[in-house]
Parts: C-alpha cells; structure tokens; sequence
C-alpha cells in the first residue's frame, strides 16, 4: 500500500475543521498522512490541529506566519512524504472511500491524476447537488486531453481538493515541489493544475468530495483585489494552454472572456465606474468575442440583455461601446 500525503492549508477555520480531519481518520485506506498546514490563525484553529497531532501519529502540524492560500499549501508541501499528493479545503468533508478510490483509478489506468465528482452544500439555503451530472468514468491520455478536461463545461473544474497526483508530476526537474504562485489568491490552484505535468488522467464522477460554499464567499458587491486576481489567473491559463491543440486554446480563451465579462458586470451592478474603465483594455482586446460569442449560453445572454438600463446608468463613458456589443442580443 502506498501513502498518500494530503495537505489543507488552515486559516481561521476552528468552527469546520473538526468533520474535515474526522472524514479523514474514517477513510477505508489508512496509510496517509494529514498535513495541516496553518497560515497564522488567530481563532482556536491551531489548538484544535496540535491535539489532533497529538492523537494521530498520522497527523503533521506546519505553521508560519499568514501569507494566504497559496503559502499555506507551499508550506504542507515541504513536509509531504506520500507517492500520492492531495489537496482538501479545511472547511469541507470527504466520503470514507476517498482515498481507496482515487488510489484504485491511479493504479488501474496508470494515471498520473485521479478526479472525483463533488456535492456542492450552499450554505446560505441548504441546497444541495452534485457536479458534475452523473456519467461514465472519464480518460484524458495526453496533455490536450487533461487540459480539455479541465476546462470542460460540465463541472470538473480547475480545482486541487477533488485530485490526487502522482508525486513525481508535482516535482520540478531539481526534484523540488512545484509551488503554487504566492501572488494569486484565487483560481492559484487552476494555474497550479495547468503547470504541472500532468499527462493522464482519469475521472469519475462519483460524488466523493463534499464542498461547502460558504456565504462570505459570495462574488456580488464591489469589484475587489480578489476578483482582479481571478481575471489574472485566468490570463495565466490562457498562456500556459499556447502550445496546446487549438481547441483547448479556444477553451482557455472562452473561460478567459467569461471572466472579464463577469467581472466587468459584478462592477456594474455595484456601480463601480473607476473599476470598469480599468478592464477598458481587457474589453477592447475582445470587442467582438466578448458580447457576441456563440458559446455565450441563453442564461448568460439574457443577464447581459437585462444588464443593460444598468450599464447605460453607470457607465456613461462606455455607453456607446457596450451598447454595440449587446445590441446584438437584443
């Protein structure tokens, strides 16, 4: 049985840790190593993870001083010691045949990435589901094929916390971690995913990841430094994805677009003209892609059109602009 070292990078998460590191002790797969890597907490986060240390030999505790999501995971990383590498979220579950299953894909495909199928729980209303919609067990035998993975509309997604790598697509030529970028502080897993040397990969879409999304992660409101790193992040992709097959470059291109328009309409609706005349370039380097894509859904369409009286409220220098590429729409 090989080991499987999981890291979850932990700041402030005393209220959800505990069913996290339980979810963990109650796998059918028992050699792994917990890594708990804190970002300098400041709630009972970092006493709740030393008595777990304490009581599982298979727990390590890492700490240092809060650098973010990124430096959090970097940290874990240098104590890992699994051929296996994961990552989980300290604030979400995942179901006792976890491990056993991710690890049975890896060694029956010869995989160097195994993906499972998430419930999503709204925190906010209680609702839940299940992405993606059930389906067959999924191969991408080449690099193209992870990429087209995920990058795939269907629910995947450019997430660490439902994967398991094999370690040595983790590791740089000098043997060293490949680190996940320090400067984004979110979709730095997606840029991490799409660096790696991942070249096969399998994915089922059994559910086996239970994901919380929590309120205070809500997207609508100003158009904050968070979301311009996603836009950041998201350019990275598409940069990464160059050399790729043309389809996937159109795919990185098409999430990328998606990005500056959501964010561009987040800025709208929270009538923040300095913001939106700072995505001015990003809009103009996509004047017609951006309103007029035939892979706009109906759904996405439809907000744009509904958006409109909005933009012409807000956003009197791009009036004119705007209005061009949502006539279309109309």
């Amino acid at each position: 049985m090989r080991m499987v070292s999981l890291v979850v990078p932990v700041f402030n998460a005393g209220a959800f840790l505990t069913p996290l590191v339980r979810s963990v002790l109650a796998q059918d797969y028992a050699d792994f190593q917990l890594i708990l890597s804190d970002d300098g907490s400041t709630d009972s986060s970092l006493e709740q993870m030393e008595c777990f240390s304490r009581e599982d030999s298979r727990i390590t505790l890492v700490t240092g001083p809060n650098g973010g999501v990124s430096s959090a995971r970097n940290r874990g990383l240098l104590a890992a010691e699994g051929d296996y590498i994961g990552f989980l979220d300290a604030d979400d579950e995942i179901a006792p045949n976890y491990l056993s299953t991710l690890v049975s894909l890896l060694e029956e495909h010869g995989a160097d990435c195994a993906c499972c199928g998430f419930s999503r729980l709204y925190e906010a209303s209680g609702v839940e589901d299940r992405m993606p919609p059930k389906s067959g067990d999924i191969l991408g035998t080449d690099r193209d094929g992870f990429f087209r993975l995920l990058l795939r509309p269907d629910g995947y997604t450019t997430v660490v916390w439902n994967k398991l790598f094999r370690r040595e697509v983790l590791l740089q030529s000098g043997g060293s971690f490949l680190p996940f970028d320090e400067t984004l502080h979110i979709v730095e897993d997606g840029e991490f995913l799409f660096r790696s040397n991942v070249q096969r990969a399998v994915f089922t879409p059994e559910p086996l990841y239970h994901y919380t999304v929590r309120t205070s992660g809500a997207m609508y409101g100003t158009l904050t430094a968070r979301k311009r790193t996603e836009l950041t992040a998201q350019k990275k992709i598409v940069a990464l994805c160059a050399d790729a097959a043309p389809d996937v470059r159109a795919l990185a291109e098409m999430k990328y677009q998606k990005g500056v328009r959501d964010l561009l309409f987040h800025a709208v609706i929270g009538g923040q003209g300095k913001e939106i005349r700072d995505l001015l370039p990003e809009l103009s380097v996509y004047q017609d892609a951006l309103f007029s894509s035939p892979a706009l859904s109906k759904k996405e369409t439809l907000k744009y059109h509904i958006y409109r009286p909005i933009i012409q409220l807000n956003l009197q220098h791009l009036g004119a602009f705007l209005m061009k590429h949502l006539s279309g729409h109309g």
